[in-house]
């Protein structure tokens, strides 16, 4: 009894090392070159870089009563305000709420130069139309 299952252990082991070499030659031959997520461009043009834990909050969809109208933020135009909202960007409160890092995240993603977003004063902005609103 003990040899059938000593010779079991064996042949799986066995198998195991086959399978781990067969998948290892098949992943060389049709992996191709693997880029990473962070080298590469979206369809928005922007890079998908930075810490995914530096993302600020994001919203699946605007509130009921509807999305605010984040061009109200001197810096954003329509472009730029419907890149936000693609990303789930819809309110004042949500860009009043943005850190430093969250910051420079959404530089990075949507392409814009460094501390524009610090320069035009957007969370300051959106603080003061959030309280209005």
């Amino acid at each position: 009894m003990i040899e059938i299952a000593s010779e079991m252990v064996l042949c799986l082991v066995i198998a195991a090392i086959i399978g781990i070499l067969i998948g290892f030659i098949i992943g060389k031959a049709f992996g191709g070159d693997r880029t990473p997520v962070y080298n590469t461009v979206t369809a928005h043009g922007g890079a998908a870089a930075g810490n995914i834990y530096n993302k600020p909050l994001i919203r699946s969809a605007p509130r009921p009563n509807g999305k605010d109208i984040l061009k109200n933020i001197e810096g954003i135009d329509a472009e730029l305000e419907e890149k936000l909202n693609e990303l789930g960007i819809y309110h004042f409160d949500q860009i009043a709420k943005w850190s430093p890092k969250n910051c420079h995240w959404i530089e990075e993603y949507l392409t814009l130069e460094d501390d524009q977003i610090k320069e035009q004063n957007w969370v300051e902005q959106a603080k003061g139309l959030s309280t209005i609103v």
